[in-house]
């Protein structure tokens, strides 16, 4: 059984994955005219925008998406994407669709995200601090406050110790420890 398992998988093999979910199950519910949430790991969303957008094999590879925002399409009777009502594509140059929180947002968050990844310059964390204040603020402002349990279950917990343990340095994800 283990060797059926692939040792990785690429875009191509998410493409052809989420390409069957797309007809099979997304198609069907969008059809019959059901709201969908879709949440999944970058390729899988790039692949299924990919689909929607008919972005070229060669461009999609540039479709930076950023963690944890939620994106908007809105679509005709054939499953196209809408033209914004503001005309223009989103702040990557490539959706018909709206970030929540607005595309500023979405820009400066990509923009760490990239010098997080490959700025070797930089030497702390971008997603905590007062970055992190920046990011909560106008996430409660689109979703709301989180509830105790799910703020105990967040990364950047409000628990005392702020979800690391004291003393190693080391984030416990708000993971609450447990005292015996």
């Amino acid at each position: 059984m283990l060797d059926k398992i692939p040792l990785s998988e690429s875009l191509k093999d998410t493409m052809k994955r989420a390409g069957l979910y797309f007809e099979n199950t997304l198609k069907p519910a969008l059809k019959s005219g059901k709201t969908l949430l879709i949440v999944g790991h970058e390729n899988n969303l790039r692949s299924l925008i990919k689909k929607l957008e008919n972005i070229d094999d060669d461009e999609i590879i540039n479709l930076s998406l950023p963690r944890a925002v939620p994106l908007a399409y809105r679509l005709d009777e054939n499953l196209k994407p809408i033209p914004r009502k503001d005309g223009r594509k989103d702040t990557t140059g490539f959706l018909n669709a709206e970030w929540l929180g607005g595309d500023e947002a979405v820009k400066n968050i990509l923009t760490r995200d990239d010098q997080q990844v490959y700025d070797t310059s930089i030497t702390e964390n971008l997603e905590i601090g007062s970055h992190w204040e920046t990011w909560r603020g106008w996430m409660e402002f689109l979703i709301g406050k989180g509830t105790p349990e799910m703020l105990a279950k967040s990364a950047h917990s409000e628990m005392a110790d702020g979800g690391i343990e004291k003393g190693q340095g080391i984030p416990m994800k708000g993971i609450p420890k447990f005292v015996k």
